[in-house]
C-alpha cells in the first residue's frame, strides 16, 4: 500500500471510531438524563404526598383549635359548637388517607411521625368531644390543654421530618486528593516560614 491509501484508511478508521464514540456518548447522556428524570419525578410525587398530609394535619389541628375557641367562651353557642365539632370529625377521613400515602411513600421516620401526629390529633379530638358531652367540667380542661400541646408538638415534628427528607443537609466530603495534597503542602510551607 502506498502512503496516500494508508492515510485515507487511517482517516476513515478515525472517523468510524469518532462516530462510535459519539453514539456511545449520546447513549450514556440519554441514560443519565432518564435517571435524572425518574429521580425528579419521584421527588415531585414525594413533595405532593408530604404536602397533602401536612395540609390535612394542619386543617384538622385548626378545626379543633376553632372548636376549642368556641367551647372556651363562658356561654357556648350550641349550634356553632356542633358545626365546628362535625367539621373537626369530618377531617379524620382525609387525614387517614393522607397519612396512609405518606406511610407508603416513606421513609420510615417520616411515616412514623405522620402516624404519631395523626394519633395525637385523634386523641385530642376525642377528648374535646368527650369534654363537651360531659358539659365542659373545669377539672378536665388541664388534660385537654396537655393533649393539645402534645398534638401540636407531633405535628411540628412531622413538618420538620418532611423538610429534612425533602431537603437533606449536604454531606461534607474530603476535597479531591490533589487539592488535599496542595493544602497539606501549603500548611507545611507556612509552618516552615513561621518557624513551627
Amino acid at each position: 500500500m502506498d502512503s496516500v491509501t494508508l492515510v485515507a484508511l487511517v482517516g476513515v478508521g478515525g472517523t468510524a471510531v469518532a462516530a462510535l464514540g459519539g453514539v456511545a456518548g449520546g447513549v450514556w447522556v440519554a441514560r443519565i438524563g432518564e435517571q435524572g428524570g425518574r429521580a425528579l419525578e419521584q421527588e415531585r410525587v414525594r413533595r405532593s404526598v408530604y404536602g397533602a398530609c401536612a395540609e390535612a394535619l394542619l386543617v384538622r389541628r385548626d378545626a379543633v383549635t376553632r372548636l376549642m375557641d368556641v367551647l372556651n367562651k363562658p356561654e357556648v353557642d350550641e349550634g356553632r359548637a356542633h358545626e365546628r365539632l362535625e367539621h373537626a370529625q369530618a377531617a379524620q377521613d382525609e387525614l387517614g388517607a393522607a397519612v396512609g400515602a405518606v406511610a407508603v411513600e416513606g421513609p420510615e421516620k417520616v411515616a412514623d411521625c405522620a402516624v404519631a401526629a395523626a394519633d395525637r390529633l385523634g386523641a385530642w379530638v376525642d377528648e374535646v368531644i368527650w369534654w363537651f358531652e360531659l358539659g365542659r367540667p373545669h377539672d378536665q380542661r388541664r388534660g385537654i390543654v396537655e393533649l393539645q400541646g402534645r398534638a401540636e408538638e407531633k405535628v411540628d415534628e412531622f413538618l420538620k421530618e418532611c423538610r429534612t427528607a425533602l431537603y437533606p443537609e449536604p454531606r461534607w466530603r474530603w476535597p479531591h486528593p490533589i487539592k488535599r495534597l496542595r493544602w497539606q503542602l501549603g500548611l507545611r510551607r507556612t509552618r516552615k516560614r513561621m518557624g513551627f
